[in-house]
């Protein structure tokens, strides 16, 4: 058949002609070089393949949309947004390249431009669930929860059992505070396909939030049955709220480190120190803003010997405007480097070419955490330290910073980062916390009479057992009310029908809303004794309690997260409130409740050891901080590889 078009003139178009066959013929070659080098994963020269295929025939949406998927493959995800997005403006009918395009710039926190990218589609006609998955994504990432939930739920409108947008929505729903309907939707993910492990400790977490301990119980059975059956891939975190086995915490940080970045290959090893160099510090986090580690590192920071060590502070979280925020910045200066646009691999050559001798993570396995970041190791030496009181199992992480109570040398086994020992306490403390006005009574909802028991840790780490005891201490001491920080509207209605429950009048729970750390500290100095939670004691509300004047009782547990109490207790010199076990400390909350002498021959105790105990004295702990330091570094350079550090003396 003759073709509908005009044949060329030779004459005319002839070298064109064979110069774009010879251009076409080339591209076509680079492009199945690509392919088979993606094949062999050598995908570097895939990459370099692909792009010249595109550059030979730039029209051509599958080349870019190659090159795409080799650069997110090299983890250069800048690169690979550019490409796909060249490759959905050549063919926007793309369902793969609109995903490669988003899922890039997620990757480098380009929410904004996700959203932007995904809007310009007429959504209501789309029938693929993909397209309102990632924008449901985006919203999240920006705090826009509400507007998320919608496009979660156009997801599951194009397809009810997508099970990626049944977690998703409830991981939302958590951050809203609707802990019992996150549940149902991790429990409709199971249903649908979800890892079992994996979304029973997401309910049971919920649970636990709600102050559910009905399904608590169930949730917690169903995940045991799976550990035991081997399967360890929960979420870590959620694991160490639970009543969990360090090895088990081991185990599931393991998993998650291998299913997280298993696959991220480092960065070449750094070369050696500078001579006579200062030694560089890193601190990556995003909790810079009105956040309990940021409150707690303040002075550490403003406290470093800046003659010895060069401070750089990658921060990726928000800016609240907060006072704290604001001093940390001012106090880092040109160390100060805002990187929340920035993906892991380019944050990473960041950190490389600022030459870090040790990067500290502070956020572990908590909420936003950058992961591969640390798998891509920039840094000579890594360090788990405050953010995460646990094991990550990770393979990149040296070190984790603790103390003789928290990580005794005898719990090594079950930590895959080395033990390095403060001397006290290994939580920081900021002294220039300002306590505020001491409110009466009245304004806070308390009676006028009364001994006052109170515990301001989230509603999560309140089990039916601990509750137990509180409400035998409220039948024992007349008059008495239990003062509770109020996280959640679930928890609070569920914890009221506990309460009734074991013959406790409603009215003896007091409910205290959330308020800034200073007017906090100062309603604190009202309580007369602090009851801790197990198996997740006070960690920074057990400082804050003893600043405030307070004294505290706890029990030791068997792992980091159980034994904070303990530590802090011992560091501001009140180890005698440290019960040996359940029933002894409840037993000594009753005998402090009945003898107002001996409480009060605490606080006063307290009072005299406050301003020069280990536990407030940031001078002294900054100091200690950075010979701990100092040794790790000392360790890389002799080629030792990291060892167990015990507790020296004070620098």
């Amino acid at each position: 058949m003759q073709s509908a078009h005009a044949a060329p003139d030779v004459r005319r178009a002839g070298p064109a002609v064979a110069v774009a066959k010879k251009r076409h013929h080339e591209a076509e070659t680079d492009y199945r070089r690509g392919l088979a080098l993606g094949q062999r994963n050598d995908w570097i020269k895939a990459a370099q393949a692909f792009a010249r295929a595109a550059r030979r025939n730039p029209d051509d949406a599958v080349f870019w949309l190659n090159l795409a998927h080799a650069h997110v493959k090299t983890g250069e995800l800048e690169q690979a947004a550019v490409a796909a997005r060249r490759a959905v403006a050549l063919d926007p009918t793309s369902e793969l390249a609109l995903s490669i395009a988003t899922q890039c710039l997620s990757a480098g926190n380009r929410h904004e431009e996700t959203i932007e990218l995904l809007r310009r589609l007429d959504l209501d006609k789309v029938k693929n669930p993909n397209p309102h998955f990632a924008l449901g994504d985006a919203l999240a990432a920006l705090n826009r929860l509400q507007e998320a939930v919608d496009a979660y739920l156009a997801a599951l409108r194009c397809k009810h059992d997508f099970m990626p947008a049944h977690v998703h929505l409830g991981n939302v729903f958590e951050r809203l505070k609707m802990h019992e309907e996150a549940r149902e939707c991790f429990l409709t993910a199971i249903a649908v396909g979800g890892h079992r492990a994996e979304l029973l400790s997401a309910m049971a977490y919920q649970s636990q939030h709600a102050c559910r301990w009905d399904l608590f119980a169930r949730d917690l059975a169903e995940l045991q049955a799976e550990f035991a059956a081997g399967s360890f891939r929960a979420a870590p975190f959620q694991l160490l709220t639970m009543p969990s086995r360090r090895s088990e915490q081991r185990g599931t940080g393991s998993a998650h480190w291998a299913d997280r970045c298993g696959t991220v290959v480092p960065l070449p090893r750094p070369g050696p120190r500078r001579p006579g160099a200062r030694v560089r510090i890193g601190y990556a986090t995003n909790d810079i803003f009105r956040h309990a580690t940021a409150y707690l590192l303040a002075e550490v920071l403003e406290r470093h010997d800046r003659e010895r060590f060069e401070l750089y502070l990658y921060s990726y979280g928000h800016d609240d405007g907060s006072p704290i925020r604001q001093r940390i910045i001012d106090n880092a200066g040109a160390g100060f480097v805002d990187v929340a646009r920035m993906s892991d691999r380019a944050l990473a050559e960041r950190i490389r070419s600022d030459d870090i001798d040790i990067l500290v993570d502070l956020k572990g396995y908590t909420m936003g955490s950058r992961l591969r970041v640390f798998a891509l190791h920039p840094a000579r030496v890594q360090v788990n330290y405050l953010g995460y009181p646990g094991t990550l199992g990770s393979t990149a992480h040296e070190y984790i910073i603790g103390d003789a109570i928290v990580t005794p040398l005898a719990h090594a086994a079950d930590y895959t980062e080395r033990i390095a020992q403060m001397p006290h306490c290994y939580q920081p403390n900021d002294r220039r916390r300002v306590i505020g006005p001491r409110p009466t009574r009245a304004e806070c909802g308390l009676p006028e009479r009364g001994f006052v028991f109170c515990s301001f840790n989230s509603c999560y780490k309140i089990t039916a057992e601990v509750f137990d005891r509180w409400c035998r201490l409220l039948q024992q001491v007349e008059g008495s009310v239990l003062w509770l920080y109020e996280a959640n509207p679930q928890a609070r209605r569920n914890l009221i029908r506990e309460a009734q429950g074991r013959g406790i009048d409603e009215a003896r729970i007091i409910w205290a809303p959330h308020v800034d750390l200073e007017p906090h500290l100062g309603r604190l100095q009202l309580a007369d004794l602090a009851l801790d939670t197990l198996p997740v004691n006070a960690h920074t509300t057990a400082s804050d309690a003893l600043w405030a004047g307070v004294p505290m009782v706890t029990t030791p547990g068997e792992s980091f997260v159980s034994r904070v109490a303990s530590s802090v207790l011992h560091a501001c010199g009140l180890p005698e409130l440290v019960a040996a076990d359940g029933a002894a400390y409840e037993e000594l909350a009753l005998q402090l409740a009945r003898d107002p002498q001996r409480l009060a021959a605490l606080r006063a105790k307290l009072a005299a050891r406050r301003d020069d105990c280990p536990l407030f004295d940031s001078a002294t702990y900054t100091r200690d901080l950075e010979a701990l330091y100092l040794r790790m570094l000392d360790a890389w350079e002799r080629g030792a590889g990291p060892q167990a550090l015990a507790a020296a003396g004070p620098a």
